[in-house]
């Protein structure tokens, strides 16, 4: 079977013209410890518990991040992707930073597991918007809600639910 080589050329517009099919987009994670771009090794399966009760284990495909300077692992979840971080991703500037990965997996993995949690999150939407266009004005907003959010984005990353030790632990 004869393969087709893709050619790559230029565009009218001056830019170079890619294959549609390799070419992917895949989020940038900051390590925690010295901020920096951390590298995506591989495509793991994890298994993860979901109910709040009733615990059900699924697999569930993540991307391996590493940065190899710190000694540091994070797995990304591709089960779900979205924003809906409005408030965070004000505060820290970017969607990708470690602390709001931590959130999305609180949000994901507890929060839509219940009616309660479903509403706070509907509720959320709803109102974080325009708090989260004045926290992107202001760097003393920024400061104040990192400072707000330390605290629940540690009790995030403590909740057995969330088992951390699997989507966050140094390389050895």
């Amino acid at each position: 079977m004869a393969s087709k080589k893709i050619e790559e050329g230029v565009s009218k517009e001056g830019r170079k013209k890619l294959d549609p099919r390799s070419a992917i987009t895949v989020p940038v994670i900051l390590c925690s410890e010295c901020h920096l771009p951390m590298e995506i090794t591989e495509k793991v399966m994890v298994p993860l518990k979901r109910g709040l009760f009733k615990k059900k284990e699924v697999e569930v495909p993540h991307l391996r991040y590493v940065c190899e300077k710190d000694n540091v692992e994070f797995l990304l979840s591709l089960e779900r992707r979205g924003g809906g971080c409005f408030i965070a991703t004000a505060a820290f500037e970017t969607p990708w930073a470690y602390e709001i990965n931590v959130l999305r997996q609180f949000r994901d993995n507890f929060l839509l597991q219940s009616k309660s949690g479903r509403k706070f999150i509907s509720t959320y939407y709803r109102i974080s918007p325009p708090i989260a266009r004045a926290i992107e004005r202001s760097a003393w907003l920024r400061l104040i809600f990192r400072a707000l959010l330390d605290p629940i984005i540690r009790a995030a990353k403590s909740r057995d639910k969330l088992d951390f030790s699997e989507e966050c632990r140094a390389v050895t």
